[in-house]
C-alpha cells in the first residue's frame, strides 16, 4: 500500500463488464480505516473492484442488473458495502440508496456506520438521507433534485445522494411515492439490499402473487432504469432458490473473504467444541406452561464465565481502550421469555454484587470460589500472567457495573439502541432485536436455551452473533447451547462451506449465478429455508448409510456402451487381485478386488457413469459431490472396490427385469448362501471407507426368455454412517 492509500493491483482484470478505479472516497475510507492490515485492505480493494465490474456500467445508460454477495456472519459485509459505496461515488454513480434491514436498531446501525466510514461530515461528497423518524419528506426530495441539476451539468460540486431506507413496506411506499417526482432517467444508481435474503424475498411465489414488501421493492426498483440491485447477506439460500426469472435472482455474484481476526463457525464448531461450546441441558431450557421460579443452573455458570471475563477486561485495562465486554441472552421468541430472563439477571447481577460488596456474607466465599473456578476455565482458553487473586478485586466493579437490556419492544414502540460508549459491560437479552445483522460490541457469552424452530437453516445461522472479529479475546468466549443446537450448528458449518466453495468455483471458472446449478450438502434435520420462497425443483439425496444404486441403468443403450468402456478403463487401470472366502464357488469369487485404490484417484472414473433416467442422474449427480467433498478434505483416503464375476470374467450370470412399470432389475444383490458360506453381496464391504461394487449381467426380460442386454454394468455405492450426509441437487430441468 503507497503512502497516498492507493491500492495497486497489478494484474489487469478482463472477466467483468467494464473497468472501475479506485479514486479519493475509497483511498479516504482505507486511510481512515487503521484496524485493517495492508493486506486487508488490499484484498478489499480487489474484492470491491470485482464487484463494481459486475455492477450497471455507469456510462452505459439503461444498463442493469442484479448481485448477490456472500460473506459470513458478521465477518464484514458492511464494511464491504461501504466501500463499494465510496468506489461508486469515485466512478460517477449519482445515488446509492441502501435497505438497512427490518428493525429501526438495524438501520441506526447502518446509518452511523456508513456516515462514520464514509466520513460525511469531514467532506462534501454525500448528501446523506434517513427514512427513519420522517426523515425524508418534500424538502429532502428538493435536496435530491438540486444535487441530480448540478451533476447533469457537469458540476465538480455535485455530490452523491445516498439515501438510508428500513426495508419495511410502508417506508419503502414512502419513498417510491416521494422519488416518483424526481426525473431519474440515466442516474447510475447502487442499491444495496442488506440482509439481502430477508423480507424482500416474494413470500407469496408458490401462490403466483406477490407479497407487500416485494412489491415495494420491484415497484422502487422500476423507478431506476439505470442501476445495480446488490443483495449482501451470509445466508443466501433463499435468493439462490427463488425462480430465476425473478427480478431478484441474481445474475452474479461475489463470495467475500473475511479479515484475519475474524472467527466463525469453523473454529467454535469443528476445531474448538472442547474449548468453547458447553452445553445446556434440556432440564435447564424452561417449560412455557410451568415457567421455573429461579434461573437454571447453566445459566448461572454462564454469568460468571461473562463477569469473570469483565473483570479480565478491567484487569487489562480494555475498557480505557473504548472496548467492550457482553452476554448475550436468546431466549425463545415470546416477550415474556425477555423479561424472565432479564429478571433473572438482573436479580442474580443485584445479588451477587451485594454479596462481593459483603466480606461476611454467609455466601461470599462460596460466591468466590465459583468465580475462581470460572477463572480457571477461561484460563485455560486465555493466556494470563495472573492469578485469581488479581482479578478478585475487580469482581464487584465487573458486576455491579453491567447494563442489562432488553431489545425487544416490550416497553417501547420501537426496538432501543445500545451505547456502547456509555458503558463497557451489557447483557442483551432478546429474540428478533438479536438476530441477523445486529452487532453485539465485544460479545464473549451467549447463552441459547431455545428450539431450533421449523430447522431453517438460514435463520438458525443468523442467530449467531457470536461470531465475528474477536480473535483477540477467543479464549474468553463461550457459547451455551442446547444438543439440538450444537448439532444444528456443526450441521450449518458445513453446509455453508460447501455453498461457497461450489459458488467460488462456479465464479473462478468464469460463470454467473443464472447458470450455476444449485449443489450442497444439508443434513436431513435442517430445510435450506422458508418454503415459501423456494421455487426451484431440488433433489435431496439419501442422507443415511447404506447401498445406493440406479433403478434403471438398462435405459439407453449408449449409455450403457459408455458405461461399460468406464468399467473397463477402471479394471484396466488400477491393480486387484482376487478375493474370496473358504466355501465360496466360482460364481461367487470375485475376480477384482483392492482395497487400497486412493478415493480422488477413482473419481473421475466414476464420473464418467452416466444415465438416461433423471431420477438415476440425480442419485448419481449427488453422489458424485458427495465423493469429491471427502477426497477434498481427506486427500489420502482409500476406498474398497469388488468387482463381481460375470459375463466380463467367463461367468455366466443373468437377472432379469421384475413385472413393474417402468421395471426394475430383480435381485441386483447375490443372495447369501449358508452351504458355501457366502455372506451376501450385500454385506460384502467396507465397515469405515466408500465401497464401490461393479455388478455385470446379461439382461433379461420378465418372462426370462429373451436377452435384452449383454454385459450390463451396474455400480452400487457403499456410504458408512459416518461419511454420509444429505445433498441437495438442482434438477436438470430447471438449470440454465
Amino acid at each position: 500500500m503507497s503512502d497516498e492509500g492507493i491500492i495497486q493491483i497489478h494484474e489487469r482484470q478482463t472477466s467483468g463488464r467494464w473497468n472501475p478505479a479506485q479514486g479519493p472516497a475509497l483511498t479516504r475510507l482505507l486511510q481512515s480505516n487503521t484496524s485493517l492490515s495492508d493486506t486487508e485492505k488490499t484484498r478489499l480493494v480487489s474484492e470491491t473492484l470485482s464487484i463494481m465490474r459486475q455492477c450497471a456500467d455507469p456510462k452505459n445508460p439503461g444498463d442493469h442488473n442484479t448481485g448477490l454477495i456472500i460473506g459470513y456472519v458478521q465477518s464484514g459485509k458492511t464494511l464491504s458495502f461501504t466501500s463499494l459505496s465510496a468506489l461508486a461515488h469515485d466512478n460517477d454513480y449519482q445515488i446509492v440508496l441502501l435497505l438497512a434491514g427490518t428493525t429501526n436498531n438495524l438501520v441506526e446501525q447502518s446509518f452511523e456506520r456508513l456516515k462514520k466510514d464514509l466520513e460525511v461530515e469531514k467532506n462534501r461528497n454525500w448528501k446523506l438521507f434517513s427514512t427513519r423518524d420522517k426523515g425524508f419528506q418534500g424538502a429532502e426530495v428538493e435536496r435530491v433534485k438540486s444535487e441530480l441539476a448540478k451533476w447533469r451539468k457537469g458540476s465538480t460540486r455535485s455530490r452523491t445522494v445516498l439515501i438510508v431506507s428500513m426495508k419495511e413496506h410502508r417506508h419503502l411506499d414512502h419513498l417510491a411515492t416521494l422519488l416518483t417526482g424526481v426525473d431519474l432517467t440515466n442516474v447510475p444508481t447502487l442499491i444495496i439490499d442488506d440482509e439481502g435474503d430477508q423480507a424482500g424475498m416474494n413470500t407469496k411465489a408458490l401462490q403466483q402473487e406477490e407479497s407487500t414488501t416485494y412489491a415495494r421493492i420491484t415497484a422502487l426498483r422500476r423507478l431506476f432504469p439505470h442501476h445495480s440491485y446488490l443483495l449482501y447477506t451470509a445466508t443466501p439460500q433463499a435468493p439462490l432458490l427463488i425462480s430465476r426469472i425473478d427480478t431478484l435472482s441474481p445474475d452474479f455474484g461475489a463470495v467475500l473473504t473475511p479479515g484475519d481476526a475474524y472467527v466463525g463457525g469453523k473454529e467454535f464448531f469443528v476445531d474448538g467444541p472442547d474449548k468453547y461450546i458447553e452445553l445446556i441441558p434440556q432440564t435447564d431450557v424452561p417449560d412455557r406452561d410451568d415457567p421455573p421460579a429461579s434461573p437454571p443452573a447453566s445459566m448461572l455458570e454462564a454469568l460468571k464465565d461473562f463477569f469473570v471475563g469483565v473483570a479480565i477486561g478491567l484487569r487489562e485495562e480494555d475498557d480505557q481502550g473504548g472496548g467492550n465486554r457482553s452476554m448475550m441472552i436468546h431466549p425463545a421468541i415470546p416477550k415474556a421469555d425477555h423479561l424472565m430472563f432479564a429478571r433473572w439477571a438482573r436479580n442474580t447481577r443485584d445479588e451477587w454484587a451485594a454479596i462481593l460488596d459483603d466480606p461476611d456474607h454467609h455466601s461470599h466465599d462460596d460466591l468466590l470460589a465459583g468465580f475462581r473456578t470460572a477463572f480457571e476455565r477461561l484460563s485455560e482458553t486465555y493466556a494470563v500472567n495472573y492469578g485469581f487473586d488479581q482479578i478478585e478485586p475487580l469482581l464487584f466493579d465487573a458486576v455491579s457495573e453491567t447494563a442489562i437490556a432488553e431489545l425487544n419492544t416490550r416497553e417501547k414502540t420501537k426496538i432501543p439502541s445500545i451505547d456502547w460508549k456509555g458503558d463497557y459491560s451489557w447483557i442483551l437479552v432478546g429474540g428478533i432485536g438479536l438476530d441477523r445483522g445486529f452487532t453485539v460490541e465485544g460479545l464473549t457469552v451467549s447463552y441459547m436455551p431455545r428450539s431450533i424452530g421449523i430447522g431453517n437453516a438460514d435463520n438458525i445461522q443468523q442467530r449467531a452473533r457470536f461470531f465475528g472479529y474477536k480473535k483477540r479475546y477467543l479464549g474468553l468466549c463461550r457459547i451455551y447451547l442446547t444438543t439440538e443446537n450444537i448439532e444444528a450448528f456443526q450441521d450449518y458449518v458445513s453446509h455453508e462451506e460447501s455453498v461457497r466453495s461450489s459458488i467460488s468455483k462456479h465464479i473462478k471458472d468464469g460463470g454467473g449465478l443464472k447458470d450455476w446449478r444449485r449443489t450442497w450438502f444439508l443434513n436431513q434435520r435442517l430445510q435450506p429455508t422458508r418454503r415459501s420462497v423456494i421455487l426451484l425443483d431440488m433433489y435431496q439425496s439419501r442422507g443415511r448409510e447404506g447401498w445406493i444404486y440406479p433403478d434403471y441403468p438398462y435405459e439407453d443403450t449408449g449409455f450403457v456402451a459408455d458405461n461399460r468402456e468406464a468399467v473397463n478403463q477402471l479394471l484396466g487401470t488400477f491393480d486387484f487381485w482376487e478375493y474370496k472366502q473358504d466355501g465360496w464357488n466360482q460364481q461367487q469369487t470375485i475376480p477384482a478386488f483392492s482395497d487400497d485404490i486412493p478415493l480422488s484417484e477413482i473419481i473421475p472414473f466414476i464420473g464418467q457413469i452416466r444415465y438416461k433416467n433423471p431420477g438415476d442422474s440425480l442419485q448419481h449427480s449427488a453422489i458424485m459431490v458427495g465423493l469429491e467433498k471427502l477426497a477434498s478434505e481427506d486427500p489420502e483416503m482409500r476406498c474398497s472396490v469388488f468387482a463381481f464375476s460375470g459375463p466380463w470374467s467367463g461367468v455366466e450370470a443373468r437377472r432379469s427385469l421384475d413385472t413393474k412399470d417402468p421395471p426394475k432389475i430383480r435381485n441386483l444383490f447375490q443372495g447369501s448362501n449358508a452351504r458355501t458360506n457366502y455372506p451376501g453381496a450385500r454385506q460384502i464391504r467396507a465397515d469405515d471407507t466408500i465401497t464401490f461394487q461393479i455388478h455385470r449381467y446379461h439382461l433379461e426380460n420378465a418372462a426370462k426368455n429373451r436377452v435384452l442386454l449383454e454385459d450390463l454394468p451396474v455400480l452400487t455405492v457403499h456410504i458408512p454412517e459416518r461419511l454420509a450426509e444429505r445433498v441437495w441437487v438442482e434438477r436438470e430441468d430447471d438449470a440454465v
